[in-house]
């Protein structure tokens, strides 16, 4: 289909017509000749769309930073190619899932260590407490499903409490989240970590460093999209689960055949004994929820799904929890049966990968090296989620709203680059330790859990769908134990960090009713009523430009000025009373229709009288609006910041915001 001709708003950018002869007599042809062609194209009538060669800077140093972009993210993408960017199911399921699935390499050790208090008679009660994990992954599940399906366009906890139970508690599901995706990202680099320390026995003070560097990785790769992310990060995904289901069916094969599996002998964790009580059962409990975390992730990011989303995004999330009940209940019984306890010295899915492999053969390496992999990836849970979720509060004016754009690869960069900031310091804080991460741990997951779910609960009441009898009670013994298991978790893991989670997600919903509440003050001063007619101007200008002495860029700005308004003034500050007069000479011989004011200042101070005299000039005729314009030297090395403008800064941010005065920069150029 051919551009349309440029009309209206275009007329600037109608092509030239240069007639050609052709060979043979009487044989013309026009050709034409459109100079902007290599960066715009035209659209529908008064739009011009910008091409890919439009953005490309113009600078040496510019060329050379946009190359490298180029290099390390790959090309440009335009927004009509954001549905080819979506996933598949296939890869949906690593892309979303690796959290949850990553978190069996952990959750059965977490459960191990709380019960350690007790003795290790308290490792009966191992097996139990999975059963009523994945009886909740279960019911979750189901739960999320209705999401899905009334929420197609994504149904984040965040939108679903939003929509049906008012500002502050869909902030409160948003700042959980937030929260959880930081510590999710801390607590999964680090165990992969500490995994791979198990098998390569290297020194544990290199466990912060290289945590660090491989979440640097992982924000490099979701910088180049969410497709390129995607295929990077499903073979390790699958081969963790190949991995892992290899090992429990083995393990269940060989325990069936007779054979006893035997954890290699370590040194267990000596904790200080207390005995068995329902306290330790809780924590421990609630340490093996850890396991759920990334459960909503399926729900918040269904508008990543190839078409149709909804239905791809309910099949994916069957699938994951499948999966995850499988693994975590499996490594459960894996660890019962081979004798695997909390050591120092060697995870508990080592222990148990030599059990069943026959020591460190082959196959075990492939086990600890793709947990490795699938924990670090886990991340990527949390890197798909945090920047969509950023996004929405920044359109809906709660965070930011560089938080809202997407980059050159249809990323979200800023809350990218958030989050691995923000987990990098958490891992440094905690120097990398597990065990004092997961107290942290969950907790915000499982409120924004049951906000979701109350939510919903008031959605099917107020819609009363077909069937919505069946949705709201689902969704409502889902919203009553997951706040079960939010007390438990506030009980259990007060003293232990929990207490830091419950501090900062209210300063964090404080935060986004600030920001907030700045935003709509902003848009309410800046609306414009639909019904209002933009007329001419009802008050008058004068135009003031501050003249340091007869320079081009001075007289640039005098041009620029007598375009705006009839009266236009030049003030000259100056402690040289005889520099000023000759200065007046020339002025007044060179340039015609211009008054000049000179203003004598004894104690050498430039800026500052010159703001006095703007602001008495502008409050001795408050009808007339006064127009600074401030000749600026354009600088094209860093350096040149240190030598130019510093006096066109302070004036401007001086006058910035002073009623009746505008300020507006007149850029030079220099020609060489």
């Amino acid at each position: 289909m051919a551009d349309a001709e440029p009309t209206g708003a275009d007329r600037a950018a109608v092509p030239s017509r240069i007639p050609r002869s052709g060979r043979k007599p009487g044989d013309r042809r026009v050709r034409v000749h459109r100079p902007e062609a290599r960066y715009f194209r035209y659209g529908a009538q008064g739009t011009i769309i910008a091409k890919a060669a439009a953005i490309e800077p113009e600078s040496r140093a510019g060329r050379l930073g946009f190359g490298a972009r180029r290099l390390v993210f790959g090309r440009v993408l335009s927004t009509s190619e954001e549905l080819d960017q979506r996933l598949p199911k296939w890869k949906a399921l690593p892309m979303f899932s690796s959290d949850v699935m990553s978190s069996v390499a952990y959750a059965t050790e977490a459960i191990l260590v709380t019960l350690a208090i007790a003795g290790p008679a308290a490792f009966s009660y191992m097996l139990p407490i999975s059963f009523m994990i994945v009886g909740l992954l279960t019911l979750v599940t189901f739960s999320y499903r209705q999401t899905i399906r009334a929420y197609p366009n994504g149904g984040g906890s965040y939108i679903v409490a939003h929509a049906n139970l008012g500002v502050v508690p869909g902030l409160v599901a948003a700042a959980s989240l937030l929260v959880d995706y930081v510590l999710t990202v801390a607590v999964s680099v680090s165990a992969g970590v500490y995994n791979l320390q198990s098998a390569l026995l290297f020194p544990k003070e290199w466990i912060v460093a290289i945590s660090v560097a491989c979440i640097v990785a992982v924000t490099v790769v979701n910088l180049r999209g969410l497709k390129e992310s995607g295929t990077a990060f499903a073979a390790p995904t699958y081969i963790f689960l190949g991995s892992m289901l290899l090992m429990i069916s083995m393990g269940v094969v060989r325990t069936v055949m007779g054979t006893h599996l035997q954890a290699p002998p370590v040194t267990p964790i000596a904790p200080a004994l207390e005995g068995l009580s329902v306290l330790v059962l809780m924590r421990a409990f609630a340490d093996g929820c850890s396991a759920m975390t990334g459960t909503e992730a399926v729900a918040n990011g269904v508008p990543a799904f190839k078409p149709p989303e909804w239905k791809n995004a309910q099949a994916t999330m069957v699938a994951m929890a499948t999966l995850l009940g499988i693994m975590f209940l499996g490594m459960s019984w894996l660890a019962g049966v081979t004798g695997a306890v909390p050591s120092s010295d060697d995870s508990v899915l080592s222990q148990i990968g030599q059990a069943v492999f026959y020591g460190r053969t082959p196959l075990y390496y492939v086990l600890m090296f793709s947990t490795m992999g699938v924990l670090i990836l886990a991340a990527q849970t949390s890197f798909a989620d945090f920047p969509r979720l950023s996004s929405i509060l920044a359109r809906d004016g709660f965070f930011p709203r560089q938080f809202a754009f997407r980059g050159e690869r249809l990323a979200f960069n800023s809350g990218i680059i958030a989050l691995a900031a923000v987990s990098s310091l958490l891992v440094w804080v905690f120097s990398g330790d597990v065990n004092r991460l997961i107290p942290l741990y969950a907790i915000g997951v499982f409120t924004s859990f049951t906000l979701s779910q109350s939510g919903m609960v008031r959605h099917w009441w107020k819609e009363r769908e077909p069937g919505w009898r069946k949705s709201a009670v689902i969704n409502g013994v889902g919203a009553v134990v997951t706040a079960i298991v939010v007390v438990i978790f506030a009980i259990a893991k007060f003293a232990l960090g929990a207490w830091i989670v419950l501090i900062i997600v209210p300063v964090l919903v404080v935060l986004m009713l600030l920001i907030g509440r700045e935003y709509h003050s902003a848009q309410v001063e800046l609306h414009v009523r639909p019904e209002s007619v933009i007329g001419p101007p009802s008050r008058g200008q004068r135009v003031i430009i501050p003249m340091q002495d007869m320079r081009r860029d001075g007289i640039q700005a005098i041009k620029l000025g007598l375009t705006m308004s009839k009266s236009v003034v030049a003030v000259h500050v100056t402690d040289d009373l005889e520099a000023a007069e000759a200065f007046r000479s020339r002025f007044e011989s060179q340039v015609q229709g211009v008054d000049l004011v000179i203003v004598e200042s004894p104690y050498r101070e430039f800026v500052r009288p010159l703001i006095r005299y703007l602001e008495f000039t502008a409050e001795k005729d408050p009808s007339v609006v006064t127009i600074v314009l401030i000749p600026e030297r354009i600088i094209k090395h860093w350096w040149e910041r240190f030598l130019y403008n510093q006096s066109a800064y302070r004036l401007r941010d001086a006058l910035t915001g002073h009623p009746g005065i505008l300020v507006a920069d007149v850029p030079f150029r220099r020609q060489r």
